[in-house]
């Protein structure tokens, strides 16, 4: 909705239509006296809190029972951590590959033993590759369960596998 341009608005009051318009005067009620504290005050003037008066309680000491949670929960974290890479072998070192000690035990046996029908190898898992380990294993000959027993003699890794019996 416009209005004509020198139209009083809406918000604004109209004065009497002729003559000198009355001056209104507009009176501030007198300022309070200000506290000494900064930021305001609640005080029981105002029925507040309390909470900026120079009354107040010292701080209370910070509790340390969030760094002493805080620290048991790392060492707890830590521990278990520690314990779940032991179990999964990280700090066992290096291991044989299974699959080339398997196929590395049959061409050993085809050709240094002279035994053609080598099937079956299995040897424990997480053999580490250190000189001197030794482990056995199994594997069918001709149809027959038979044993061997390896050992690791460096740590490139090379081996030595005994006659099966």
């Amino acid at each position: 909705m416009t209005q004509p341009p020198g139209a009083p608005q809406w918000w604004q009051q109209q004065g009497p239509p002729t003559g000198a318009s009355p001056q209104r005067q507009y009176t501030h009620p007198a300022p309070q006296p200000h506290s000494t504290s900064f930021g305001g005050s609640f005080s029981s003037e105002y029925g507040g809190f309390g909470a900026f008066d120079s009354s107040s309680p010292a701080k209370r000491a910070k509790s340390r029972k969030p760094w002493i949670i805080g620290v048991a929960a790392a060492v707890v974290l830590l521990v278990c951590g520690g314990v779940a890479a032991w179990a999964s072998g990280v700090f066992a070192g290096a291991v044989l590959d299974q699959d080339s000690l398997h196929e590395g035990i049959a061409t050993v046996l085809r050709e240094s033993y002279g035994e053609h029908d080598v099937r079956n190898v299995s040897c424990p898992d997480g053999q580490q590759i250190r000189a001197g380990h030794t482990f056995d294993c199994t594997v069918d000959v001709a149809g027959k369960p038979k044993t061997i027993r390896v050992r690791v003699l460096n740590d490139k890794p090379q081996y030595e596998v005994g006659a099966p019996h």
